[in-house]
């Protein structure tokens, strides 16, 4: 396991975030990431038709063929996982793999589906990177929030993959190597909390991930064929009544 150390940022206009690297995966690409306390894992895919479940030390407990041509992003539902092919067909299974149902357009707003997160009130963080925008869509695909990357200090010009901590109320975003290869911590409101550069633990993050009861943090490196782990701690509290952590999962 690779020394803690923390992670400085480059950019003066913006706070320093808390993230500590733990290890780090080598020889894996991941393209979008999610992880999900019911099983204890982290879901994973890498642009081809499988989904991978490891534990959250990384190792491989569970994959499958999900019936769609490429998987760019997914994110875990209550019964199972939601995944995107990236150009506006989304599809559920659930967690041995079983289509639950046929493939739908979560909103006609999305096509170029990067990342995605079900949040806990049932809607969805959504990022895309042409145009560079964060977006929140309800179940039913109304359009409830879209901030443009391009507008962020510094500019967020190619996100990949997002991710909530339900402890904090803050959105963590990962840019890869066309933008500035690091993780945008924002408020709700896409407010620029914290930038953390990401080279010096890989090329090319596309995926990120979060533990919120431990704190662990998971990027996944597309080019850089990587999955690097970090503790992390937000930069502040953005939300009114802060919920008290619960308990980690029960097995890994």
């Amino acid at each position: 396991m690779a020394q803690g150390r923390r992670l400085l940022t480059n950019f003066t206009n913006v706070a320093q975030a808390d993230i500590y690297h733990r290890d780090t995966i080598s020889e894996f690409r991941a393209v979008s990431i999610a992880y999900d306390a019911l099983v204890c894992g982290i879901w994973v895919t890498n642009e081809s038709n499988e989904v991978v479940l490891l534990s959250t030390f990384g190792k491989e407990l569970r994959r499958f063929d999900t019936g769609m041509r490429s998987v760019r992003s997914l994110t875990v539902e209550e019964n199972g996982i939601l995944i995107a092919n990236g150009w506006g067909e989304f599809r559920r299974l659930d967690r041995e793999g079983r289509a639950v149902d046929a493939p739908f357009r979560l909103s006609d707003a999305l096509y170029d589906t990067e990342g995605l997160h079900r949040d806990a009130d049932g809607s969805y963080l959504v990022v895309e990177d042409d145009p560079s925008r964060l977006m929140r869509i309800s179940p039913d695909g109304t359009v409830l929030m879209e901030l443009y990357g391009d507008s962020f200090d510094p500019p967020m010009t190619e996100p990949q993959g997002v991710t909530r901590d339900p402890y904090s109320g803050n959105i963590l975003v990962v840019d890869d190597n066309e933008g500035l290869n690091s993780l945008f911590e924002l408020a709700p409101d896409g407010r620029v909390l914290s930038v953390s550069p990401l080279s010096q633990y890989g090329v090319d993050a596309e995926g990120v991930a979060l533990q919120p009861e431990t704190g662990t943090l998971y990027v996944g490196f597309d080019s850089g064929r990587a999955l690097a782990i970090f503790d992390w701690i937000p930069t502040e509290i953005t939300i009114n009544t802060p919920l008290e952590r619960g308990p980690d999962c029960a097995y890994s």
